[in-house]
């Protein structure tokens, strides 16, 4: 997988958009009805600019929850607990986004296709970029 990483810039000048609140997956409702406030995409979602970066999904071993082009927001600041997808390195090898399995001592690719799990040994040189905190996928190409 080659990893395509993005600096995360936070300038003074904060850009808002209309926040409509909570909308049904059930039946409509008028969207006058649920007009909340606005709502700050960084504020929200990039709280810890420091500790955040992102990546572009390149590759299918993750597929299908990972597709490619996939913009990924990854904290280095948050340890990764059992089950998280992590940005991560083996012994020096290229970066790669995979499943944690804290109990196994295991990294998975959760794409059938890939069947091999990459196991973590007392000596393997581990270095964890940070998780997946956010996904962020283009229903509709602009």
């Amino acid at each position: 997988m080659k990893l395509r990483i993005y600096n995360v810039k936070i300038e003074n000048n904060r850009t808002f958009i209309q926040h409509y609140g909570k909308v049904s997956a059930g039946f409509p409702s008028p969207a006058e009805d649920f007009i909340e406030n606005r709502l700050s995409l960084d504020e929200r979602f990039l709280t810890h600019p420091e500790s955040t970066f992102i990546v572009e999904v390149d590759g299918e071993s993750m597929f299908p929850e990972y597709l490619k082009n996939d913009i990924l927001v990854i904290r280095s600041d948050i340890r990764p607990n059992h089950l998280d997808d992590i940005i991560v390195s083996v012994n020096k090898s290229e970066y790669t986004l995979k499943r944690y399995d804290k109990n196994k001592k295991q990294l998975i690719a959760i794409n059938p296709d890939y069947k091999n799990c990459i196991k973590i040994n007392e000596y393997d040189e581990i270095n964890i970029l940070g998780i997946v905190a956010l996904q962020i996928r283009e229903k509709r190409k602009m």
